[in-house]
């Protein structure tokens, strides 16, 4: 049986914390009534602030507004648009109210939270709102502050449904519940009112599990997860006292209805715990729980229903709240706190949509641009076809309930376990004012370097925001280790003052060999120099990792858990990428914010048609079915290295099965004729910048019949909203190839094979390894001659580089790129070993045989020994080199490794002139 229907049967009522035009108007909102058996809604103004801002899905009906009234006001506008909503979602519940006798069925409505403290202005707003609205299934919203709870009373003595909000302890419950009572008491037709106490539930473990976490005692860990469910355990029974008691039999008597307690914010927050925690635990008789669209679908999915749960293990309950007491954890101070916080929250919410409105007013006088166009001639049609197909399978819906059909025909690893990114710019939000002090507190300590320990999807990012925003006035620099080149290694110790550095391992196994080896190294030296080095290292992991558990051993500053359910490449908006973000000072309210207003964009309600991110989605695997496989970036200036986070999302996603789609970053500019008839070009141009060259390149392109996708970005931190679209259309992408986006099943083999090396000392006998010289110029020159004549149309280059990164390095090798693509005409692609092996090495080796691969190595001058272990750095780039080129011998790709021997600089122009 459907979880959810059986928590109805429990008793409690699931509410929906959601509310948007598409919702209704798709039939999205019946279906959950149907078919889950949804009792009610309630509005949240955050979400409609991103559907306002990240679609055209209200600009009809602000186009009528205005029409109507052409000097309407941002707050008229709200108004008009939001009781529309909701009269049209009471509409739709109106059964539900029907059938129940009007005990259930209801949609909520909030006024301006800047009335919070506001008693008279909050009873004239509440008795407007419920005039206008006009329907009996409605409930209007007031926050249970001490100005509110005579408000609260007033209004449930004219006869209105209230929902009280912002409730977090029995203080408040108590205030709210006989506000109620006299409220009743004071009612001509008490028994036609209906009203909800919400209580918020997870926000209290966010706050207190920080306190228990510093305490960091046994008795303090053991607290974990526990204080916000039995606070609201506590609060049910009183709850039973009062309403199943003599105090309100009375009532009982003339039938009416008990305030009901409402389970508020009841996501989970804390990626160490189970995503439907707050649901399992507190269902319960005469409940509301009001349950966000990724909760929702998690319980239905799987969540378990224990019935009374609420009433369950009572004893234990108030032993964690005593003993949280005892060990000076106030919860008094803790919920008044969080209810000022929620104030202050949703005060910033309205005004956001405020400003909004604003925009979107005065962008209804001037000509519409559409922030993402496509110029694809006589595959447009090919796309077309496609979003009908995904329209008419509800494909959008599918993908963020996680069906795995969409990908697979039974249920596989790393599908529905993989998918936590969609959610992840609301659920980060709650981690960001924690970030915020974090990275004050290590400014204010003066740190002026901020190295970074990682590889691929935990280096990738943090890389990416780096380079793109540049650390904040007073903010330490990031930089990226991500290279196991002795010289690379040596390179950055040189940079920092290790008592002003500090170092992120960041690893989402915990395991991975590169940050695990970084870490030795820089732990050994800042022991030298720090009695109690911990102070200069975070971790950033997966919860219950072995890197946890070292951390937590050596005593490391700090322990940023990430979402265990987000692959590597799909990170950048976990814990990998915005703690690195934070530190340097980046506005990560301001990242998430656009990205939240794209995922609202992309919603599960949103048709395919109008869903940018299957949009592009449809156009990438369409026209990589066409032939058109290498995805070829153009960027503004400011935004160079964003594709490079871009190839570890497409080839790793898409890399398999003899299928995938090539990205092609950094790729110097050519003639429009230099260009095979296999790309798709991604043009993604930042306003304001200096995109005078790349224009008129465009345009030329367009013009010579190449397909192109402009994407127009206002501001940096749109890099936000482009993070999640690429991310939803490489997954959508996948669907149309007929891959699985999110494992990676040839990146295994050259990590065994490069095991293998290291345990044999570079030598192995599973396959020779067959090297060209640069000392040996006349041999070079005839495998250089044979191995790229072996190109055929259609092909691509790949340079992969095991040497040091390097300013002149890089530069020589984008001319050979250059020149490359000039005299074939193929698409030529660089990396950094073994950086590449974590973002583009799955396409190499797993996807279509169409890749000419130009291994370099160099003899590093120095071993640089790993602390406790028997490995030096430059064995460990040796055996990779050799794991990897052995393991695309395997795949029969065709490979040339090039030895540069211990001058670097002048191996390199020996092979640009063999190639040449």
């Amino acid at each position: 049986m459907n979880p959810l229907l059986e928590l109805h049967n429990a008793g409690q009522s699931v509410w929906l914390d959601y509310i948007r035009r598409s919702l209704m108007s798709s039939g999205q909102l019946k279906s959950l009534i149907d078919n889950d058996g949804l009792r009610g809604m309630t509005s949240n103004p955050t979400i409609f602030q991103k559907a306002i801002a990240g679609s055209n899905e209200y600009d009809d009906a602000l186009r009528t507004v205005l029409s109507q009234n052409p000097h309407a006001e941002a707050k008229e506008l709200y108004e008009a648009l939001m009781f529309d909503d909701v009269r049209s979602a009471a509409d739709v519940l109106r059964p539900v109210y029907d059938n129940s006798g009007g005990a259930d069925g209801f949609v909520s409505i909030e006024v301006s939270p800047q009335l919070a403290y506001n008693t008279e202005g909050t009873i004239a707003e509440v008795r407007r709102y419920w005039n206008t609205v006009n329907r009996p299934n409605v409930m209007v919203k007031i926050p249970a502050t001490p100005q509110g709870i005579p408000a609260i009373e007033q209004m449930i003595a004219e006869g209105v449904n209230i929902n009280i909000t912002l409730m977090f302890s029995m203080e408040h419950y108590e205030a709210v519940a006989n506000a109620y009572l006299r409220g009743i008491a004071r009612c001509k037709n008490p028994e036609r009112v209906a009203s909800v106490a919400s209580v918020f539930v997870s926000r209290i473990d966010s706050l207190a599990d920080k306190q228990l976490e510093t305490l960091g005692s046994q008795e303090a860990k053991k607290l974990l997860g526990t204080l916000a469910i039995a606070n609201t355990k506590m609060i049910y029974q009183r709850f039973k006292e009062i309403f199943y008691g003599k105090q309100f039999e009375t009532f009982r008597k003339r039938s009416v209805r008990v305030q009901r307690p409402l389970w508020a914010s009841t996501g989970t927050k804390n990626p160490a715990y189970s995503d439907v925690l707050y649901v399992e635990s507190l269902a319960g008789k005469d409940t509301v729980n009001t349950i966000p669209p990724a909760t929702l679908n998690a319980f239905r999915d799987h969540g378990t229903v224990h019935s009374a749960a609420v009433e369950s293990g009572l004893d234990e309950a108030k032993a964690q709240l005593k003993e949280a007491q005892k060990l000076g954890i106030s919860l008094r101070s803790i919920t008044d706190e969080l209810q000022r916080e929620g104030v202050t929250a949703f005060i910033k919410s309205f005004d956001e949509l405020m400003n909004v409105l604003k925009d979107k007013r005065r962008a209804m006088d001037t000509e519409h641009i559409d922030r993402q166009t496509f110029a694809l001639g006589s595959l447009h049609s090919k796309v077309t076809q496609r979003l009908d197909v995904w329209e008419k399978e509800k494909f959008g819906e599918r993908l963020w309930r996680k069906d795995y059909t969409l990908w697979s025909d039974g249920p596989a690893p790393e599908i529905t376990d993989r998918l936590g990114w969609l959610h992840l710019p609301e659920t980060d939000y709650e981690l960001l004012n924690d970030l915020a002090a974090f990275a004050n507190e290590i400014r204010n300590e003066g740190f002026t370097h901020v190295v970074l320990l990682g590889m691929g999807g935990s280096s990738l990012a943090p890389d990416m925001f780096q380079q793109t925003f540049g650390n904040a006035p007073g903010y330490p620099r990031l930089i990226v280790l991500d290279s196991t080149h002795p010289a690379a290694v040596e390179s950055v110790r040189a940079k920092i003052d290790l008592k002003k550095t500090l170092f992120v391992v960041s690893s989402k196994s915990g395991t991975t060999i590169e940050p695990n080896s970084f870490y030795n190294y820089f732990w050994n030296l800042t022991g030298k120099e720090l009695p109690a080095p911990g102070k200069n290292f975070i971790a950033i992991t997966d919860p219950g990792t072995p890197l946890e558990k070292l951390a937590h051993e050596r005593k490391f500053r700090r322990v940023f858990r990430a979402t265990p359910d987000v692959g590597g490449r799909y990170s950048a908006l976990t814990a990998f990428g915005i703690v690195p973000a934070a530190l340097i000072g980046m506005n990560v309210h301001r990242l998430l914010d656009q990205a939240w207003t794209l995922t609202e964009a992309s919603a599960f309600c949103v048709g395919a048609h109008s869903n940018p991110g299957l949009l592009l989605g449809a156009a990438l695997g369409e026209l990589t079915k066409a032939g058109k496989d290498k995805v070829t970036f153009i960027t503004s200036p400011s935004l160079a290295a964003f594709p490079a986070w871009l190839e570890q999302l497409i080839a790793e996603s898409t890399g398999k099965d003899g299928k995938g789609i090539v990205p092609v970053a950094e790729e110097p500019l050519l003639s429009a004729e230099k260009y095979g008839s296999d790309r798709f070009f991604a043009y993604l141009r930042l306003e304001g910048d200096a995109n005078g060259e790349s224009d008129a390149h465009v345009r030329t392109l367009e013009s010579a019949g190449q397909p192109v996708v402009r994407i127009r970005m206002e501001e940096p931190y749109d890099i936000g909203q482009e993070i999640f679209r690429w991310e939803m259309a490489v997954a959508s992408a996948g669907a149309a190839l007929g891959i699985h986006p999110f494992n990676q099943p040839d990146v295994e083999l050259a990590k065994k094979l490069a095991r293998s090396a290291m345990k044999n000392n570079g030598n192995t006998s599973e396959n020779s390894v067959e090297e060209f010289s640069t000392g040996d110029v006349k041999k070079l020159h005839s495998a250089a001659a044979q191995w790229s004549a072996s190109a055929r149309p259609g092909d691509y280059f790949s340079i992969q580089a095991y040497i040091a990164p390097t300013g002149q390095s890089h530069a020589v090798v984008q001319s050979l790129r250059k020149e490359l693509s000039v005299k074939t005409n193929l698409a030529v692609t660089f990396g950094y070993g073994p950086r590449f092996l974590h973002s583009t090495g799955q396409l190499h080796k797993g996807g279509p045989n169409t890749g000419l691969f130009l291994q370099i190595v160099d003899e590093p001058a120095n071993e640089v020994p790993v602390p406790e272990t028997d490995y030096s750095f430059r064995q460990l780039i040796h055996a990779q080199a050799i794991g990897d080129y052995l393991a695309m011998k395997q795949r029969n790709r065709r490979v040339l490794r090039v030895n540069l021997g211990a001058d670097t600089a002048a191996g390199l122009a020996i092979l640009a002139e063999a190639l040449r």
